[in-house]
């Protein structure tokens, strides 16, 4: 029996984040993977075991080591891999272990708290007694006997029986009640140790393939299959034209998983479409699928978890936190529309999901398969230098080819008096498809918080002289803002480049396009899918079925219809404003154009009746616009990848960055100069020169205020992620030590994906 355990505690202090070695008591048999609770500073906390032995570390010799409290959920073991994950995940995303443990097992999760418990019952003649003498305490007694769990929460038995805590001493001293330390888990102690192992042989198919693979699907199939069969870690990124068949590739693929024994997770971007995939592969894997994804309600997603600890669940389908998912043979990892920033996290630990499918399958030398229509530069980039081997497949399949897409220059609509959002061409072809029966698209990305600054005759973009970026125009103060490096100007009362007057602030919604749509063909019946219309819970998928069904000749969407939708009527695609992604005050928003235009150009003509597509811009010889016309992926990627060479955007650099919060706006911009001057500082410290490091900002973020919370940001650049962590961690410390940190909270972002 091992003598000390090491344990992780869980606190989201950066102080206290390590993990501290604690005397093991004979009674108590422990293993790797457990939780305890244990005393640090005073205070009852709940911590992992990450490891047992029977010598401390030379500096511990002489400390008096505290003891092991108790085991907490005797059951509920950790996996090693999954410990290794987390450590990683808060080494890579530079949070707290204590956030990755809770991301990586959600069974962690729970809280430390102090019952009451009863020692006396109503019967007792001495407590009815207390009805007369002390009537405080015989209502305590009864809030107390009432409880279902043979005690109540402290706090709760205060609110619940309205005494003061010189009531709960008394009863206490004189025996009626005791207090005692729980610790609260939600799903805690149903996986049970028999159970893990359990699995049936094979997998239960119910039907048997219903659909024949194309020569491409075939060799791509094959490829993969032999990559499984090498037994080692390896990534491929699949590239496939829209319509090209990639899901029943994915299907292929997981019942050959399935039948050598192994599991597979299949991860999609977006939580409205894990139904309609789980639906596709249910028909043929049957009760072995399960999804998991955020929107499940705490029980709802330990019970999936006990599912799959207990072998009974071997295909997971879901959304970005998915890829955790403790599959007991996980040998395949799939990420649909890999380029998805819905991939990333938002809130700590900031990971992307494919940096994490990736190690798990490093760890379990299996593969992760990336497929998109549109990689994204980092991935194809990776492709290109050997780092990933790279699969295409070009045709769509069966008869449907790639829609021809004409691009409509709105400056020369303005001209010939055209006023409306919708251009002629686009009026007359949306006309022509309800006339014969068949069904529109219309794509307008509302995910603009900000206003750029542009002109309706020559399609000139007030940028930042210095990053080459978008500015952001703020009502606050009228002025145009880089949110990069801070600059600001002016708006300009005439074009720069032309001197026209007509140079105006860009920003509509898509109910804005469907009244105007109503007006111009009032004969037409639409739907709108967006954010306001989907807040209910089935609202998604009703609108899609309605669409499906044919009961509206169009739909009117923003970017979450560009994903994973197939409808055999739709024969027209029409992208309202192009430049409202185009024209994003982000690196990144050539390369989101180039993806949304031919995603959603993929949408028409899927099945017998062909397509067309209608891109509307001001900025008709722009190449990220030009090349989705052409459907010229590997044109887009050449011509991006050698700005963002001459530019140092990734992927030919890193970009940390720290985004500083607080509700007074003043306390975060003195914090956001401190911290500038910490990292400035450091430089010359650490002799890093200019040509390793580049520090931007501080700036305001561009949600500058969100929930009551100023935000400004600092993004430190260089080629070497190592250097930039370690940089910036030491930055971070010694701001930390400053009366500007104060009540400032920081997040921190590696390799963010907007700005």
């Amino acid at each position: 029996m091992f003598r000390y355990a090491e344990v992780l505690i869980d606190v989201a202090n950066r102080r206290l984040d390590q993990s501290y070695h604690y005397l093991i008591p004979e009674n108590l048999d422990l293993k790797i993977g457990m939780r305890v609770l244990v005393t640090l500073q005073s205070r009852k906390v709940q911590g992992l075991v990450v490891n047992l032995t029977n010598d401390l570390p030379e500096e511990l010799a002489s400390v008096n080591i505290k003891p092991v409290l108790e085991r907490v959920g005797k059951d509920s073991l950790v996996p090693p891999d999954l410990i290794e994950l987390a450590h990683w995940l808060a080494q890579t995303t530079i949070c707290s272990i204590a956030q990755s443990l809770h991301t990586v097992w959600p069974l962690f999760k729970g809280k430390v708290e102090e019952w009451v418990i009863p020692l006396a019952s109503l019967k007792d003649s001495d407590v009815q007694t207390l009805q007369w003498l002390d009537p405080d305490a015989f209502r305590a007694i009864s809030v107390l006997n009432r409880a279902r769990s043979k005690g109540i929460s402290l706090n709760t038995f205060i609110k619940r029986a309205d005494i003061s805590g010189t009531t709960i001493e008394k009863l206490i001293q004189q025996g009626w009640a005791k207090k005692e330390t729980r610790f609260v888990s939600l799903g805690e102690g149903s996986v049970k140790k028999e159970s893990l192992g359990g699995r049936p042989l094979k997998p239960k198919i119910l039907t048997g393939r219903t659909y024949e693979l194309t020569g491409e699907q075939t060799i791509v199939v094959n490829s993969v299959s032999v990559a499984l069969e090498e037994g080692s870690s390896q990534t491929i990124l699949l590239h496939g034209v829209t319509g090209s068949g990639k899901t029943d590739v994915y299907r292929e693929l997981i019942a050959h998983v399935l039948d050598q024994g192994g599991d597979a997770i299949l991860l999609v971007p977006e939580i409205s479409l894990t139904s309609q995939v789980a639906q596709y592969f249910e028909t043929q894997f049957g009760d072995q699928v399960i999804v998991l994804h955020s929107g499940l309600r705490p029980r709802e997603k330990m019970k999936a978890w006990e599912d799959i600890l207990a072998g009974h669940k071997r295909i997971v389908i879901g959304a970005r936190s998915a890829v955790f998912a403790p599959l007991l043979n996980l040998r395949l990892i799939i990420l649909d529309e890999e380029h998805d920033g819905a991939y990333k996290q938002d809130e700590n630990p900031k990971y992307h999901a494919r940096d994490v499918a990736r190690k798990r399958m490093e760890q379990l030398k299996g593969v992760v398969l990336l497929g998109s229509a549109t990689p994204s530069l980092e991935a194809y980039a990776a492709a290109q230098s050997g780092k990933i081997r790279l699969l295409t497949m070009t045709k769509r399949i069966g008869e449907s080819t790639l829609p021809p897409v004409e691009i409509v220059d709105m400056r020369e609509e303005l001209i010939q008096g055209n006023r409306s959002m919708f251009s002629l061409l686009l009026q007359q072809k949306l006309r022509e498809r309800i006339e014969r029966g068949e069904q529109s698209m219309l794509f307008l990305n509302r995910r603009g918080y900000s206003t750029f600054v542009a002109c309706r005759e020559c399609g000139y973009v007030v940028s930042c002289p210095n990053c080459d970026i978008t500015l952001t125009y703020h009502s606050q103060g009228q002025a145009m803002r880089c949110h990069y490096c801070n600059h600001k100007e002016l708006p300009p009362l005439t074009c720069p480049k032309c001197a026209s007057r007509y140079i105006r602030f860009f920003g509509q919604g898509t109910q804005r396009v469907e009244e105007e749509l109503q007006g111009l063909l009032p004969e037409a019946s639409i739907l709108r899918l967006d954010f306001d219309t989907t807040r209910s819970g089935d609202a998604h998928r009703t609108i899609l079925e309605s669409f499906r069904r044919q009961e509206a000749s169009i739909l009117v969407g923003t970017q979450m219809m560009a994903k994973g939708l197939d409808f055999p009527n739709v024969t027209l695609v029409g992208v309202i404003a192009a430049d409202q992604t185009l024209n994003m005050p982000d690196f990144r928003a050539r390369e989101r154009t180039f993806q949304l235009l031919t995603q959603v150009a993929g949408r028409a003509g899927r099945s017998t009746k062909p397509g067309e597509v209608v891109i509307q811009t001001y900025s008709p010889s722009d190449g990220a616009i030009m090349r989705a016309a052409q459907h010229d992926f590997l044109g887009f990627f050449w011509e991006e990848i050698r700005y963002r060479k001459e530019r140092k955007y990734p992927p030919y650099t890193h970009i940390v960055r720290v985004l500083l919060l607080h509700e007074k706006e003043d306390r975060v911009i003195k914090g956001a100069n401190e911290l500038g001057a910490c990292l400035i500082q450091g430089m010359k410290d650490l002799k890093y020169g200019n040509n390793e490091i580049d520090i931007l900002g501080p700036a305001p973020a561009v949600l500058t205020k969100l929930k009551n919370q100023w935000r400004w940001q600092i993004s430190v650049k260089g080629r070497r992620l190592d250097i930039l962590r370690a940089f910036l961690h030491q930055g971070v410390q010694h701001f930390s030590k400053g009366p500007a940190s104060s009540g400032v909270v920081l997040n921190i972002e590696v390799d963010p994906l907007s700005s």
